[in-house]
């Protein structure tokens, strides 16, 4: 039985093993089976994953060749399938610095850990691509047997920041070297968020100074200009619009600068102030060469003095201001004489030391100008005083004459000096001038070596001078006007004519007689302009009165010498009939005795054109000038009108009250009428009319007015009738 048994236990266990083995057969094979179904499950999932993943997925053996390539990553390449990456060597896809990016992270991945790396590449289509990629590698027992590269196509991105980078580069040169700085600081100017590196090259300082200290370029700024700076700053914000500002510096080093600050208010949607940005630079070369050209400008060559333009430069100032000053006008005596004997050379020499000589002779603070040739002129700061001024001026002629003047010319020399006084005798450097010169000429009238003050007479110049110069706008302005004087029947003192008389209404100076402006037009030749006006104006308004019911009126109007030059006036006078529609025996032309012996033969002409028009003539002011029987019976004038000189003398007088008797008797003996000017007494009235004067007119009548008051029906009506006060009590 042991034997049995001892025989039988093999072959126990021999069933045992197969059926073990049998069993064990058939677990391995179900095993594997599950396995496999596995296996097949996960690489569908990782090929699903490839495919889904917009990343250029490719598994690589450790060979470096490509297994597979996702649907994607196969786009991407530019390749037509995935199949035809299958196999390929992907490190051949790199060249130079990006091959070896690329071997370094493949060397370390198949090491173990995963590695990344940017490199550009060529598509199987040959064009350049940036990838970022990452090599994972794929451990089975410990060893690697595969590689996971992943790649992100960063093509754009690449351009993008290649683009952002070279934009940095560019600016970082420019405010490297381009001797700006640029800046962002908050709204109160507290923080500094950005300055470029030229901010050193500006103010001397560094960005990082400012990161510590934002205010700290402030603190270099000069005193005198710290405030307005500030100013500008807060008007910025508070206005919420640019500024740009100049100011002075001391640099950290000691050196003094220029700076030009421009800054810019960033605003929100809400329209809030959120920083300032702006740019600052030096501009001291600038500004030297500014002061170099107002030097030059500004200079005279000659003798380094001021020259006539800071002289009015400095005046202005001092007006505007209203700080009252003495301006002394010098003029050297017989200085032509000097320049011819001496030659230009020597005159030069003599020139500039007489400016030494007003420089030592004056106050440190007075303004030595040269106006040109041999005029110099000074200011005299803070002063109006004539006693001052007479004492400087003194003092300043002593020397010029003193034997203690020492130059290489040896001339003798004097001047004449005049003087002007801000504000009396002029509120402007043209008055000013102007006045001081007309004092100087009176200083050379009166002996030369001297000085005057300006006065009335200097301001009667000015004066005619400014009237001249506002003559043109006058007209073109409208500021002539019309005033009208009757002319009565000396009787029953009704107004059978009227006399126009032009007035200036100056917008300064108000109501200007003719006395003022009439010889300013004569000398100017404006007074053909005017003249012309005068005629127009005056048809105009009689038109306007002879249709308001004073049919019968008649208008009288003066005519120049200067208007009888050429035969315009009887174009004038036709046309203003004509245009206003009035028969000519209405309007009489009133000429002076002297206006007709200018040039008697062409007067005559002009007069002859007028008469054969219509118009009636009148000699004004007769007996005062020539009085020639010939000339008056040459012209045959249709009145006389006797000067108000002779007028005046009625009643004082019996030889004058004979002369007016006999001009009254030759004058209706040659057929003409006779006006008396200048009627102001009831006396004068009544002589006249026993003398049978034909017409009368004065003051004592009526007084010269404007159309307005004079407009009235009721007022002309009464004149006509000489129903007045004054014919009443006459």
């Amino acid at each position: 039985m042991q034997q049995a048994g001892s025989e039988a236990a093999p072959a126990f266990r021999l069933a045992l093993s197969i059926a073990a083995g049998i069993a064990g057969f058939a677990f391995v094979r179900r095993k594997l089976g599950f396995d496999h179904a596995r296996q097949h499950a996960a690489i569908a999932l990782a090929s699903g994953l490839l495919d889904a993943n917009r990343d250029c997925l490719k598994v690589l053996d450790t060979d470096g060749k490509m297994l597979r390539v996702s649907e994607h990553g196969a786009t991407l390449m530019e390749a037509e399938t995935p199949e035809q990456l299958d196999g390929a060597d992907w490190l051949n896809f790199w060249r130079g610095e990006h091959r070896s990016a690329a071997e370094d992270a493949w060397v370390g991945a198949l090491a173990g850990t995963s590695t990344c790396f940017t490199a550009s590449c060529d598509t199987t289509k040959g064009n350049a691509k940036w990838w970022s990629s990452t090599l994972t590698p794929v451990v089975e027992d410990g060893a690697v047997v595969a590689l996971l590269c992943a790649s992100e196509d960063v093509t754009r991105q690449s351009a993008l920041l290649k683009t952002l980078r070279e934009q940095n580069e560019l600016m970082h040169e420019m405010e490297s070297h381009v001797r700006l700085a640029f800046y962002s600081y908050s709204p109160d100017f507290e923080h500094c968020y950005h300055v470029s590196a030229g901010i050193e090259g500006v103010f001397g300082i560094t960005s990082q100074v400012l990161s510590r200290s934002p205010s700290a370029w402030l603190d270099l700024v000069l005193p005198e200009d710290t405030e307005p700076l500030r100013a500008e700053m807060r008007r910025i914000v508070a206005e919420s619009a640019e500024g740009r500002f100049e100011y002075r510096i001391r640099r950290p080093d000691g050196c003094l600068r220029w700076i030009r600050s421009t800054a810019y208010p960033v605003r929100d949607a809400a329209g809030s102030v959120t920083r300032i940005v702006g740019v600052s630079e030096d501009i001291t070369v600038e500004q030297e060469r500014l002061v170099a050209l107002d030097r030059l400008a500004y200079t005279d060559g000659l003798t380094g003095l001021a020259n006539r333009a800071a002289l009015v430069r400095r005046m202005k100032v001092l007006c505007a201001k209203k700080i009252a000053f003495g301006l002394m006008f010098i003029d050297l005596d017989r200085f032509k004489v000097l320049n011819d004997t001496l030659g230009h050379t020597a005159a030069d020499r003599l020139l500039k030391d007489i400016a030494n000589i007003i420089q030592k002779a004056l106050p440190a603070d007075a303004c030595v100008a040269r106006l040109g040739g041999d005029e110099f002129a000074v200011i005299v700061n803070g002063t109006s005083d004539k006693d001052t001024l007479t004492t400087l001026a003194e003092s300043l002629l002593n020397v010029f004459s003193s034997g203690t003047r020492k130059d290489q010319t040896g001339a003798f020399v004097t001047a004449s000096i005049g003087i002007s006084l801000h504000p009396e005798h002029g509120n402007d450097h043209e008055a000013l001038l102007t006045s001081a010169d007309i004092a100087m000429y009176a200083a050379k009238k009166g002996g030369r070596n001297g000085f005057r003050f300006a006065d009335k007479a200097a301001s009667d110049v000015l004066g005619d001078f400014e009237l001249e110069r506002g003559l043109p706008a006058a007209l073109a302005s409208g500021q002539f006007v019309l005033h009208f004087q009757g002319i009565h029947e000396p009787r029953s003192l009704a107004v059978k004519s009227l006399e126009a008389l032009v007035r200036w209404n100056h917008p300064t100076r108000g109501m200007v007689g003719p006395a003022s402006f009439i010889p300013i037009l004569e000398e100017s030749g404006f007074i053909v302009e005017v003249g012309a006006w005068v005629v127009d104006a005056a048809l105009e308004q009689l038109a306007i009165w002879r249709a308001a019911g004073q049919g019968s009126l008649c208008m009288s109007v003066n005519v120049s010498a200067r208007q009888l030059r050429d035969n315009a006036i009887v174009a004038v006078v036709d046309q203003g009939l004509r245009k206003h529609r009035l028969p000519p025996r209405c309007l009489e032309i009133e000429l002076t005795e002297s206006a007709l012996m200018e040039n008697p033969a062409l007067a005559q002409e002009t007069l002859m054109s007028l008469k054969r028009l219509g118009v009636r003539i009148a000699i004004d002011d007769f007996g005062t000038g020539y009085s020639s029987l010939r000339y008056l019976a040459d012209f045959s004038p249709d009145t006389v009108k006797i000067d108000r000189f002779f007028t005046a003398r009625l009643g004082h007088d019996e030889a004058t009250a004979s002369i007016v008797r006999g001009i009254i008797q030759m004058s209706h003996e040659l057929g003409m009428k006779v006006t008396a000017e200048g009627v102001e007494t009831k006396e004068q009235l009544h002589i006249l009319r026993d003398a049978s004067c034909d017409y009368v007119q004065g003051f004592f009548l009526t007084k010269p007015m404007n159309a307005a008051s004079m407009a009235t029906t009721r007022h002309l009506m009464a004149l006509q009738q000489g129903q007045t006060s004054i014919g009443q009590s006459a």
